[in-house]
């Protein structure tokens, strides 16, 4: 008869040599995650140290980069707020915020490029150029260039 599936007993022998699907856990709402072992919290807290933490942090490639740029931009933000409202606290904290937001931006695209360089040094597109090297060839000439001036 025209229209009519006279394949469904095929289709139904089909379906059973498939095999059935595994069974996927469903997440329960509000499914209290254990807590971390607070020896491992303690840890990790006693081997904060500020003073050679911050200082390492000064060494770091991008960082004052960052906090210049960070620090120009909180003290403008906070600037214009304050011409804008004429008020103190609203405007520190608009600076503050400008403040987080410029050196947290500006940090990561330092490191954005230095990833960039990076990889074109691995792969060989850039040349690898050690600053100590730059900065010892430049004490050179200069010395250099003294000699002959005397």
């Amino acid at each position: 008869m025209p229209g009519i599936n006279n394949n469904k007993d095929k289709d139904k022998d089909k379906d059973k040599d498939k095999e059935p699907l595994p069974e996927i856990p469903i997440p329960v709402l509000n499914d209290p995650k254990p807590a971390p072992d607070r020896d491992q919290v303690v840890s990790a807290f006693k081997t904060l140290e500020p003073s050679r933490d911050l200082s390492m942090m000064t060494r770091s490639p991008c960082a004052k980069e960052a906090f210049v740029d960070g620090a120009a931009f909180g003290f403008g933000a906070g600037l214009l707020k304050a011409m804008k409202s004429g008020v103190g606290r609203p405007a520190a904290n608009w600076g503050f915020g400008a403040f987080v937001l410029a050196s947290i931006g500006t940090w990561e695209y330092c490191h954005y490029k230095l990833r960039q360089k990076r990889q074109l040094m691995a792969t060989g597109q850039m040349p690898v150029v050690s600053t100590i090297d730059v900065d010892a060839a430049k004490r050179r000439e200069a010395i250099a260039a003294r000699q002959r001036d005397v």
